[in-house]
């Protein structure tokens, strides 16, 4: 039995029909890159030791985990809802800039999916394009890196 969601905003019989969150491998290049400073800081202490040392060693280690902590928050935060009255996107791109993007589902013209790559193909993540009327072109809502974007599509097209 799925747990019910709520959030600030939802209306009056409003029901959630689906909570997305990015695919888990947004966070692959960013680990990648903390343990790449993490291994260079401790080769740094085992191999060069003079009185900036330790200090260079620090400061790598503390950029390796500020590379690896903004990429999770960053994660965590960024969420599409999708509820039988609309779609909200929540876009969290670093600490302080959030983007909240929301339409009804009336005024949606076009739902789109977009995988491109081996991995991403593999993985089966991609970006989902949705278009609405009246919109100018390039305004659309752009919802990247979620998992099944094919699978979110038609979900959107059963409730609308």
């Amino acid at each position: 039995m799925e747990k019910e969601y709520s959030f600030n905003g939802q209306r009056a019989r409003e029901g959630v029909v689906a909570v997305i969150k990015n695919h888990p491998y947004v966070l692959f290049l960013p680990g990648l890159k903390a343990i790449v400073l993490w291994l260079l800081a401790a080769a740094l202490i085992f191999s060069w030791s003079n009185e900036y040392s330790g200090l260079f060693a620090f400061i790598l280690f503390v950029v390796g985990l500020s590379f690896l902590g903004r990429s999770y928050f960053v994660y965590s935060q960024s969420t599409l809802l999708i509820t039988n009255q609309r779609v909200i996107n929540i876009g969290q791109t670093g600490f302080w800039v959030r983007r909240i993007t929301e339409t009804e589902l009336a005024n949606i013209q076009d739902v789109s999916s977009h995988t491109s790559g081996v991995f991403r193909t593999m993985l089966k993540f991609g970006d989902l394009i949705i278009r609405t009327s009246g919109a100018a072109q390039g305004s659309e809502i752009i919802v990247k890196n979620i998992p099944n974007p094919y699978e979110v599509q038609q979900v959107i097209a059963g409730i609308k």
